[in-house]
C-alpha cells in the first residue's frame, strides 16, 4: 500500500514539478549573483546556497556550474529574442536602416538594465561552452530578424539569405561584446 501511494501519478507530477521549480530558483539565484559578482566568482555551491537549495540538490539538476549558466543564458536569449519580436511603429520599419537600430537599441537597453545577461552572454570571461550554444541559439535570433524583415520588406531570394541574418546578429553580438568589454558594463 504504501510503495502505491510513492507510485502515484500525482507523486510523479509533484515531483516533476518540485524538480522544474529547484531549477528556476537555482537559475534565478545565479542570475541575481551574476549582478553582484563576476561570473568567476560564482561557483555552484554558491548559487545553491543563494538558492536555499542542497548543495546535492543543485548538482543534481546541474553537472557543474556551466551546464547551469548555459540553462540561464538560453532563458536570458529567450528574453532577448522576445524584445527583439516585439511590433515595430511604421517609423520604426519605415526602412531597414531603422528598423536594425530600433532592433539593436532594444537589445542594448535590455543588457544595460541587466548586468546578469551581459556577464554572462556578453563578457569576455563567459566559458566556451556557454559562448557554443549561444552561438548555436543565435542562428533562431537570426531567423527571428529574417521573419520581421521579410514581413515589412520585400526581401531577395537566394540559398544562402538565412545565413546573412545569421552572421548579422553574430556581429552585432560582436561588437555588443567589444563594447561591454571596452566600457566595462
Amino acid at each position: 500500500s504504501s510503495m502505491r501511494k510513492r507510485n502515484t501519478p500525482e507523486r510523479a507530477g509533484w515531483t516533476q514539478r518540485r524538480g522544474q521549480l529547484r531549477r528556476e530558483a537555482l537559475q534565478e539565484a545565479a542570475a541575481r549573483l551574476l549582478k553582484r559578482r563576476e561570473i568567476d566568482d560564482v561557483s555552484l555551491e554558491d548559487v545553491a546556497r543563494e538558492a536555499r537549495i542542497p548543495v546535492a540538490s543543485a548538482y543534481h539538476f546541474y553537472k557543474d556550474r556551466n551546464a547551469l549558466f548555459v540553462a540561464l543564458a538560453a532563458q536570458l536569449s529567450e528574453r532577448i529574442a522576445a524584445i527583439i519580436a516585439r511590433p515595430y511603429s511604421p517609423a520604426q520599419r519605415k526602412d531597414w536602416h531603422t528598423l536594425i537600430k530600433t532592433a539593436l537599441r532594444r537589445v542594448t537597453r535590455h543588457y544595460a538594465m541587466d548586468p546578469a545577461a551581459r556577464k554572462l552572454l556578453l563578457d569576455g570571461k563567459t566559458p566556451a561552452e556557454i559562448k557554443l550554444a549561444e552561438r548555436l541559439r543565435d542562428q533562431s535570433v537570426g531567423a527571428l530578424m529574417e521573419g520581421i524583415f521579410a514581413r515589412h520588406f520585400a526581401l531577395p531570394t537566394f540559398a544562402e539569405r538565412t545565413a546573412v541574418f545569421f552572421h548579422t546578429v553574430e556581429i552585432a553580438d560582436l561588437l555588443l561584446q567589444l563594447s561591454a568589454m571596452q566600457h566595462r558594463r
